[in-house]
């Protein structure tokens, strides 16, 4: 049974009200001018969610429906009748299948050779996992297009120049080549999801099995995977959405090779003159796929148990590797080598060339490639100061919104605190670029227009990074005890002041972590950024793609250098102050 502290009142003769020490706390009523503020607060909160997720949703539906005659499906009939718009889907289908596949295994292996093994150079390989994570798709297959490319790059040039072949090895421009930037793009969500989980696992039970006879590979897979096996499947369900809802990839490897997967067709029908009926049809079938999805991981593990008991005596053992410790550590360094070494140093190298092709030597460094962005260029400067106050932006009301919202929610300090848990993670089934059409159909047009300003970018980064954000607020909320609030309500304290003397400077590093996960995701954004900007607001991520238009690689570089220094301070800073534990900060 739960204890129960029950509040004497107060002095001004007003009943503080029961508190309970078990985490359900009954709101509390107060006195004075206290009580329109906390209320104002709430209800403002409950209404920014309701208008930031249902509004442009309900705008994207009615705009598939919509008709020169009126309401009807022939929006749907349309998208469903042409090839090109089938094959589309099912090229989509098949490059997310394949690369959760081989993302889920990647991802988790590393993690659980970081997290759980004697894996040599774990720190740097950690860091450079995480540096893959920050930078941005687009950057990516850019890259992989200076050192992929069938006649001018790097990697088939010097194979060229080894062998002796008359051709190079590997063409980047392919459906293997896509799949290659978009698993080297994604994989670090299997990561980031199998890494906290094995980082949480108490290895006892592993030992047990040990000592009773079982190998470390049997225990591996009859202990440790099964207890991994939410994780695991969260980590293939995120990296398949993250695979289908890629633009940038698709738009600079799919495109030249006249593979066409859902995204680049949704942009093709933003060209004049704009079908928004169109894109807004072809758009929900993405979404149904991420809630059916959703909805089949729930399925899958909802009635059933993957926690270990773990008290004071919990710990945790590395396992040990024995000959393959360096077996594995080529394993790890042969990834970060291809998803994080090769493309970012090719980036840097031809950001300092004069001519991108003509070889590194002496003569052919210069730094004009970064005073043409930064001087020349004419949205260089602008896109620049664009991502960074709509990252910024974007990070800061997310955090504060979902921090009320995780706190009503968790706290249960109002009836309809399950509804904003709703709301804040139903964006999750949202991929950007549908949430852009259904922007551009809310707001283009109406009482409020904000197409061809700066907010509705900072909208699109909010409401997509939403989710990131409440889980962020959600978790650090679980590891705070409920008591001290208590303690505080019953001096008389309201919930409102409860939030922001007492549990938000304790739960600080989460709240840091979360900021510094959804700038870094702003920064980068580019799917629904390329269907919301106009000239006067370019962000740094649609100048790239301008000037990778113009085949201008150097300044290609030179910005995609400067975009990954931004970030790269970001998380830099971030890493020393939460101790270098950015990926799990609670615990």
């Amino acid at each position: 049974m739960s204890r129960r502290a029950t509040a004497g009142r107060r002095g001004d003769g007003e009943p503080s009200g029961a508190v309970t020490l078990d985490g359900v706390l009954p709101e509390v009523r107060h006195s004075g001018r206290g009580v329109p503020l906390q209320g104002i607060v709430w209800g403002l909160t409950a209404l920014i969610l309701v208008l930031l997720v249902t509004l442009p949703m309900y705008q994207l539906v009615v705009a598939s429906l919509r008709t020169p005659t009126g309401l009807s499906l022939a929006n749907y009939t349309k998208i469903l009748s042409l090839p090109r718009f089938q094959l589309a889907m099912l090229r989509s289908l098949e490059l997310g299948l394949a690369c959760a596949a081989i993302g889920t295994l990647i991802g988790g292996s590393l993690a659980w050779l970081i997290s759980q093994t004697n894996l040599p150079f774990r720190g740097f390989t950690r860091v450079c996992i995480l540096g893959s994570f920050v930078v941005p798709g687009f950057v990516n297959a850019l890259s992989w297009a200076l050192l992929g490319g069938p006649n001018a790059g790097l990697l088939n040039k010097v194979w060229i120049m080894i062998t002796g072949a008359d051709t190079g090895f590997f063409n980047i421009y392919s459906m293997e080549g896509l799949a290659v930037v978009s698993v080297a793009t994604t994989y670090p969500f299997a990561f980031i999801f199998l890494y906290s989980a094995f980082q949480s696992m108490d290895t006892e039970m592993e030992e047990a099995a040990r000592v009773l006879g079982a190998t470390g590979t049997r225990a591996l897979f009859t202990i440790t995977l099964p207890l991994a096996l939410p994780a695991m499947l969260a980590g293939f369900i995120m990296v398949f959405l993250q695979t289908i809802i890629l633009y940038g990839a698709p738009a600079v490897i799919g495109i030249p090779a006249g593979i066409y997967v859902i995204t680049t067709q949704i942009w093709t029908l933003f060209e004049y003159p704009p079908q928004i009926g169109l894109a807004a049809a072809l758009s929900l079938p993405l979404l149904l796929i991420t809630g059916g999805l959703l909805w089949l991981q729930r399925r899958l593990i909802g009635r059933r148990s993957f926690a270990t008991m773990r008290g004071k005596g919990g710990r945790r053992q590395r396992t040990d590797l024995g000959r393959w410790k360096w077996v594995a550590a080529a394993w790890a360094l042969l990834i970060v080598l291809v998803t994080f070494i090769l493309p970012n140093g090719v980036l840097v190298v031809t950001s300092l060339m004069k001519q991108a092709y003509h070889g590194l030597s002496i003569d052919n460094l210069t730094l004009d490639q970064y005073r043409f962005v930064l001087v020349d260029y004419i949205s260089g400067i602008p896109s620049i100061r664009n991502s960074l106050v709509t990252s910024v932006v974007a990070a800061t009301l997310a955090m504060a919104i979902a921090l009320i919202a995780a706190f009503l929610s968790e706290r249960r300090i109002v009836r309809f605190g399950s509804l904003l848990a709703f709301l804040a993670m139903s964006p999750l089934v949202i991929p950007a670029m549908v949430f852009a059409v259904g922007l551009v159909a809310a707001y283009s047009t109406g009482p409020v227009v904000l197409y061809g300003t700066l907010w509705i970018i900072v909208l699109a980064y909010l409401t997509a990074n939403l989710p990131i954000a409440f889980m962020n607020c959600n978790t650090a909320l679980a590891n705070v005890h409920v008591e001290l609030e208590s303690a505080a309500r019953i001096l008389g304290a309201s919930s409102l002041h409860v939030l922001r003397d007492i549990t938000g400077p304790l739960i600080k590093n989460g709240l840091l972590a979360g900021w510094i996960i959804v700038f870094s995701n702003s920064m980068k954004e580019l799917s629904a950024s390329i269907l919301l900007y106009t000239t006067s607001t370019t962000v740094i991520s649609t100048a790239i793609m301008d000037v990778y238009g113009a085949q201008n690689w150097g300044a290609v570089a030179a910005l995609s250098v400067i975009l990954l220094v931004i970030s790269a301070l970001v998380v830099i800073v971030g890493y020393r102050l939460l101790g270098g534990n950015i990926l799990n900060p609670n615990s």
